[in-house]
């Protein structure tokens, strides 16, 4: 692991892919952790727990466990194709159906983990050959993040609108 320390929270303006180095530094170390569970969250918004399996420190949530890292979609569009590019689910379905089609994606790698300037959609690619693509709306300025990505290092990594990433401790 990288382990990459937080001297101070990062707020990154993208006007191109130069922008986006250091996010790209930072989610390194994600490529091979397992992806092992695929749920909905909270506003029925797509919740993937990555890597180490971590228990619940609330007595609310005792046997629960959440992943060392977490990726959560945030109301965001997304689809998830399969390794022939037809599409599998997508946020448009209802969540009573796509909530068992991500699970196709369970107990997978994450072999790809990027972004690229100008429509920074976030591409996740799992061994299985599916890929998770998560549409940012660059014209919406709703006050909140696109996604977001809980780290092991107690860090959260998010892309906002206004095509700004920002990396702090929590």
């Amino acid at each position: 692991m990288t382990n990459i320390a937080v001297q101070h929270n990062i707020v990154q303006k993208i006007t191109n892919n130069a922008d986006l180095e250091k996010l790209t530094e930072i989610i390194t170390d994600i490529i091979g952790e397992t992806c092992w569970e695929a749920r909905m969250s909270y506003g029925d918004e797509l919740c993937l727990e990555i890597g180490a399996r971590i228990p619940y420190q609330h007595k609310k949530l005792a046997g629960k466990e959440k992943g060392s890292w977490m990726l959560g979609t945030r109301g965001t569009d997304w689809t998830l194709e399969s390794s022939t590019k037809e599409i599998i689910t997508n946020s448009k379905e209802a969540p009573e159906v796509f909530k068992e089609k991500v699970k196709v994606i369970e107990n997978t790698t994450i072999t790809t983990f990027e972004t690229f300037y100008p429509d920074l959609i976030l591409t996740v690619e799992f061994s299985n050959g599916c890929q998770l693509k998560i549409f940012p709306d660059l014209e919406d300025d709703f006050d909140l993040s696109y996604w977001e990505l809980f780290t092991p290092y107690n860090t959260l990594l998010t892309l906002e609108p206004g095509a700004i990433w920002t990396y702090k401790t929590i």
